[in-house]
């Protein structure tokens, strides 16, 4: 990565902007530092969203589930799983 640094301006509501001054108080770095760890978390998961992600398609597509729980199921009807199902233990086991 190059060492430049892009100098920008960034707008906050109020609750943001607390939360920016509490972490670099908590931590004794800049407010900027506290930005730059949050967006290198962010690149560091690498989930990259797909647009054949079906996510998507709820906004063009009018659709009905013909579920109650639709909004407490919502990942499951939608990509056919729980988010990390595939890495959840299960209850009362150990490993």
């Amino acid at each position: 990565m190059n060492n430049y640094k892009y100098r920008t301006q960034l707008y906050l509501d109020e609750e943001h902007y607390r939360f920016l001054k509490e972490q670099s108080a908590r931590y004794q770095i800049s407010m900027a530092e506290v930005v730059r760890r949050l967006l290198d978390r962010e690149l560091e998961k690498n989930e990259e969203i797909k647009e054949d992600d079906p996510i998507f398609r709820l906004g063009r597509e009018s659709f009905a589930t013909g579920r109650k729980n639709g909004s407490l199921n919502h990942d499951r009807y939608i990509y056919g799983r729980f988010p990390n199902q595939q890495n959840r233990k299960k209850r009362g086991s150990d490993g």
